[in-house]
């Protein structure tokens, strides 16, 4: 073999080396481009997870602004429903909201003062049994639900002056006329506090992340 010839796969051999040596960083830069993308979506879920306990604590540190006009007196009607001013209230077992069709089984609700939540169910309103029941005489009658489609999701396009009809485990059914709302942050519970005619107060969650309370007040305007 000529000195030419071997000179010439000499110089291919380090040819290909010089290559191969060249290539060798950017199959390394592949990993690390990974891992700098992965770091990242880390760090972009972790925010996002961050930032709704931030946001309910800022809504819930905010003033609350409380809208609810005045309670009417018991109207005609329910003065023409009760007899001798006899008075009438039973358990709700029943909630029918025609204008938004919405049936739904109420069963009874309770607050933890500890862990400052309540009870909850995926498919059914709820009583806050610290609440009067419904009835002909005075108070605020409570009643909560998820905004779920199943529950009260479609609540907020109740319109104004619609009726509720709530139904007791002792055959009367309570008619109530929607008045108005309130949004409010969970620690009001200022509705506890109230004193008048009787009305009934609907609640669900609100706002982007759930973290505020619509309020709805209706009057009582008749008892069968």
């Amino acid at each position: 073999m000529s000195k030419s010839t071997s000179g010439a796969k000499s110089t291919a051999k380090k040819s290909s080396k010089k290559t191969a040596v060249v290539a060798s960083p950017t199959k390394q830069a592949v990993p690390f481009r990974f891992a700098i993308t992965i770091g990242l979506l880390f760090i972009v879920a972790g925010f996002l997870l961050s930032y709704q306990p931030l946001i309910r604590n800022l809504h819930q540190k905010q003033p609350v602004a409380h809208a609810p006009a005045p309670a009417p007196v018991i109207t005609p009607e329910v003065k023409a429903a009760t007899k001798d001013g006899q008075a009438i209230e039973g358990n709700p077992v029943r909630i029918v909201v025609p204008a938004l069709n919405i049936d739904l089984k109420i069963i009874d609700g309770s607050y933890d003062s500890v862990t400052k939540t309540w009870t909850l169910t995926r498919d059914k309103a709820q009583y806050a049994l610290m609440t009067p029941k419904p009835n002909n005489q005075g108070g605020n009658t409570f009643i909560y639900g998820h905004a779920r489609p199943e529950v009260f999701a479609q609540l907020p396009k109740l319109p104004i002056g619609a009726v509720v009809s709530i139904y007791t485990d002792n055959n009367h059914v309570f008619t109530y006329r929607y008045r108005s709302s309130y949004e409010t942050n969970p620690n009001d519970d200022s509705l506890f506090q109230y004193k008048g005619a009787p009305i009934l107060t609907l609640q669900t969650c609100s706002g982007l992340w759930y973290q505020n309370r619509l309020l709805m007040t209706f009057d009582l305007v008749r008892v069968v």
